[in-house]
């Protein structure tokens, strides 16, 4: 299991200041230096797993076949212009 920022934008900004306090970065050091801040600076984690990854990838496929069979749809449908053209 892996885990991973709750909040990208925090987690971000601390890296920039690890790699501007740190020679080469990353680095054990480094790392722990960011993972500390960000838990001091009220940042969580999220624990994910393949499996997860995997189940939201599914769902994100589904939407977007969903979305499109909806445009198409809409395409399909004549509009009120050439109801009166026939």
């Amino acid at each position: 299991m892996a885990s991973k920022p709750a909040n990208p934008r925090l987690w971000n900004t601390i890296v920039a200041m690890a790699k501007a306090k740190y020679s080469n970065y990353p680095n054990p050091g480094a790392s722990h230096w960011v993972h500390k801040n960000y838990v001091e600076k009220g940042g969580q984690f999220i624990e994910t797993s393949e499996k997860d990854r995997r189940k939201k990838m599914e769902q994100k496929k589904q939407e977007n076949k969903a979305q499109k069979e909806r445009i198409t749809k809409k395409e399909d449908k004549p509009s009120k212009k050439d109801k009166g053209k026939k």
